[in-house]
C-alpha cells in the first residue's frame, strides 16, 4: 500500500498555509469564552475540562502511538490518528517469519474510524499486527518506521504484549521487546508509546475532562464510492460518558430553552469533529460557522452549549481554537 501520496494529500487539504488571514472578532454572547492552542503545526493533543476550559493534560503528537481499553471482559486497542497511523492484521506464520518492504507495501493496511471502535479492535491472545508508526510530527513526510506487535497473554486487568520491527529479511534476528499493559483504574484509556517501548502517563483522571483537541485521521468518500484517508484537525468526545448533539436547526437562544431529546444524543466520537470550519483555497483563509450549535452532556449531567469562533491567534496564525460555552 503506497500511503505516502495519501498523506501528502492529507496533508496538502489541511490547508496549513503560511500567511493564513485572520477571521474578524465575533462579539461574545451571554456565555464563556474558551480557548484550546494545538499551535500552528497542531503538533500538540489536549484534554479540556468543559465547566472550567481547563487543559487538563498536553501532550506531542509522538508521546504515544496505541492506547488501551479495559472494559469488563473485552480490551480495545485504538490508533493515534493524529500521526496518520494505519494498522494490518498478520497471520501467525507472518508474525515470525521475513517480511520484505515489497510484502509490507501490499499488506491491507487500514486507520481507525474516527466515530468510535468497531470489532477489528478488540485485542485477543495470539492477534498479531503490522503498524505504521505514522509520520513525524516534526517532517510530516517523513515515516516513523513500523513495527509488528503480537499480544501474548491477556487477562481482565492486564496484556502482555512483545514488539519488534515489520521489516527484516533475516527473521532469527528479529529483537523482541515484552511489554506489559496494565488496567489503570483511574483513567478510560492506558497509553503506550511503540517508539519507546513504554507505557506513558498522558491521560488526566476519568471525570475530569470531556474535549480531546486533536488532529486525526477521517474517512471521505470520493466520487467512486472508494474511502479516501485525510488528516483533520477537530475535536473528538470520546470521554467516559460524553454524549453529543449537532441540531439540524435552531439558533443558541431556542437550544438554551427547548429541553433535550435525550434519544437524539449520539456517542460518536467526532459529532464535534471538524467541519465546523472550512477553507478556501482562493482566499487562504479559513471560515468559522458559528451558527453551527453543539449540546453536549456529560457523565456527571451537566448540559452545555457549545459553538466555534475562530481558528486563528492574535497575529494571524492557526491552531488556536476559540469557542463558547454555556451551561444550562
Amino acid at each position: 500500500m503506497n500511503k505516502l501520496h495519501l498523506f501528502g494529500l492529507a496533508i496538502a487539504l489541511t490547508g496549513c498555509i503560511e500567511h493564513e488571514l485572520p477571521i474578524p472578532a465575533r462579539e461574545p454572547g451571554d456565555a464563556l469564552i474558551r480557548y484550546a492552542d494545538l499551535g500552528s503545526d497542531y503538533n500538540v493533543q489536549l484534554h479540556v475540562q468543559l465547566h472550567t476550559g481547563e487543559i487538563m493534560a498536553s501532550h506531542p503528537k509522538d508521546a504515544w502511538c496505541t492506547r488501551f481499553h479495559f472494559d469488563e471482559d473485552t480490551i480495545w486497542m485504538d490508533l493515534n490518528g493524529s500521526r496518520f497511523m494505519h494498522i494490518a492484521a498478520m497471520s501467525q506464520a507472518m508474525a515470525d517469519g521475513p517480511l520484505s518492504q515489497e510484502e509490507s507495501d501490499d499488506l491491507p493496511w487500514g486507520v481507525n474510524r474516527p466515530e468510535g471502535r468497531d470489532t477489528s479492535q478488540v485485542v485477543r491472545v495470539g492477534s498479531t499486527w503490522a503498524i505504521d508508526l505514522g509520520r513525524d510530527p516534526a517532517n510530516p513526510i517523513a515515516s516513523l518506521g513500523s513495527v509488528r506487535l503480537e499480544c501474548l497473554s491477556m487477562e481482565s486487568e492486564e496484556v502482555m504484549l512483545r514488539v519488534s520491527d515489520l521489516v527484516t529479511d533475516q527473521p532469527e534476528a528479529l529483537s523482541w521487546d515484552t511489554i506489559w499493559v496494565t488496567h489503570d483504574q483511574n483513567v478510560s484509556q492506558t497509553h503506550l508509546s511503540l517508539l519507546n517501548r513504554e507505557v506513558v502517563d498522558i491521560e488526566p483522571p476519568t471525570g475530569t475532562w470531556e474535549l480531546y483537541f486533536t488532529q486525526y485521521t477521517t474517512l471521505f468518500e470520493t466520487e467512486d464510492g472508494e474511502p479516501l484517508e485525510y488528516l483533520v484537525t477537530g475535536v473528538l468526545s470520546h470521554a467516559e460518558g460524553v454524549r453529543v448533539l449537532q441540531p439540524e436547526d435552531g439558533d443558541w437562544e431556542y437550544w438554551k430553552e427547548v429541553e433535550w431529546n435525550s434519544e437524539d444524543w449520539s456517542e460518536d466520537w467526532d459529532v464535534l469533529g471538524w467541519d465546523w470550519k472550512s477553507y478556501s483555497l482562493s482566499d487562504g483563509s479559513y471560515t468559522i460557522n458559528s451558527d453551527q450549535i453543539y449540546c453536549i452532556a456529560t457523565s456527571e449531567g451537566r448540559e452545555f452549549l457549545l459553538r466555534f469562533l475562530d481558528f486563528y491567534d492574535e497575529t494571524g496564525a492557526t491552531g488556536r481554537v476559540t469557542y463558547e460555552t454555556l451551561e444550562r
